[in-house]
């Protein structure tokens, strides 16, 4: 017999977070519905609103899941990095975001881009955004860090368009250009 005031689902939340991203990377954030996300993570459609206050608050949790998530890998793949090879291991680092992680980079430019209208998914995209920035200036001139951010999120965000990964030689050009 379990204890009173335990859930009796204790991992539900979690799996109806992990649906709302599933979601996303399938089909777009337009595909996210109460609905959608419970039949997508197996449990009564009033569950998602008894863990959510609403679908576009699962959507920002999810945003900051999937972002820092991203960070996270920044910080994986950049460890050890020295300013004489900065600028190729952070071309190696989008490399790995174009191929290696593709679907997870749409989801997060996606829900990213969310920031543009909503005050609170701002503060999110602005956080993530700042990570690439704030790591950079650890080892470079801040002006100059910000500067390669820029060039890094954006150029990215272009590539995500493009049918063909560029290689990473080319990557470092660009980001050097």
């Amino acid at each position: 017999m379990r204890p009173k005031n335990t859930p009796n689902d204790p991992e539900r939340r979690e799996r109806i977070l992990r649906a709302a991203i599933e979601l996303v990377q399938r089909s777009g954030i337009a595909s996210v519905t109460a609905r959608s996300v419970a039949a997508e993570a197996g449990v009564p459609v009033g569950s998602v609103a008894y863990y959510f206050e609403s679908v576009p608050g699962l959507l920002l949790e999810a945003s900051a899941r999937v972002l820092h998530l991203r960070t996270g890998t920044l910080g994986e793949r950049l460890a050890g990095t020295r300013p004489d090879n900065v600028v190729r291991r952070l071309a190696e680092l989008i490399h790995h975001q174009l191929t290696d992680q593709r679907t997870t980079s749409i989801v997060a430019y996606e829900l990213y881009m969310l920031g543009m209208r909503d005050p609170k998914f701002r503060e999110v995209s602005r956080a993530s955004n700042a990570q690439l920035r704030d790591w950079l200036a650890e080892i470079l001139p801040p002006a100059q860090a910000a500067h390669l951010a820029a060039v890094a999120d954006g150029y990215q965000l272009q590539c995500l368009f493009e049918e063909e990964t560029p290689s990473v030689a080319r990557i470092e050009r660009v980001l050097t250009g």
